[in-house]
């Protein structure tokens, strides 16, 4: 992988170099054929703002930190860098594969004493629960059109859902067996 790193209104030390070749050489973690990287260091006035940009064939992937200290920027970009590449990696592979992490397998109900129309339950949808962290399970949320996810917390090992609040909330149930 080829990196570029341009500085803009400050001076590139060695070893702020050699950082920035540490963080974003992590992104090979995800894919193996990064063309090329380039970051871009900036400084204006208190701000100090990173930008990288990865170029896989077919995506060039771009974010941004800005922090009080240039570190600080480098740390944050790479960290959104990693999540973004994290997410679309997860998208492609379950995409081949036809998974998701949660199934749904509608099972039709036949009560023929009272029609759909009183309340009763006309199906039942069986899900196979997966054990998940809270941040792969708010993030299979976030990729997915239904407004809630079911799983196994593995940090509990209890059954635990998280739901879309409003526009940019996210809410959690912990099922609690007394």
């Amino acid at each position: 992988m080829q990196l570029n790193i341009t500085a803009r209104h400050l001076d590139l030390t060695p070893a702020l170099s050699d950082y920035i070749h540490r963080k974003v050489e992590k992104a090979q973690r995800y894919f193996d054929s990064i063309i090329w990287a380039q970051t871009i260091l900036a400084v204006e006035k208190h701000r100090h703002i990173a930008e990288i940009v990865i170029h896989t064939p077919g995506s060039t992937f771009r974010t941004k930190g800005e922090a009080g200290d240039l570190y600080s920027a480098v740390d944050m970009a790479a960290h959104k860098i990693d999540l973004h590449l994290v997410r679309v990696k997860d998208k492609k592979r379950n995409h081949r594969n036809g998974k998701s992490s949660v199934r749904f397998q509608p099972v039709a109900v036949h009560d023929s004493d009272t029609p759909p129309s009183s309340g009763n339950v006309s199906e039942v949808a069986r899900v196979v629960l997966e054990p998940l962290s809270l941040t792969r399970a708010i993030r299979d949320l976030n990729s997915q059109p239904k407004p809630f996810l079911l799983f196994i917390n593995e940090r509990t090992n209890q059954v635990s859902a998280v739901y879309k609040k409003g526009k940019e909330g996210i809410g959690l149930v912990e099922a609690v067996i007394p």
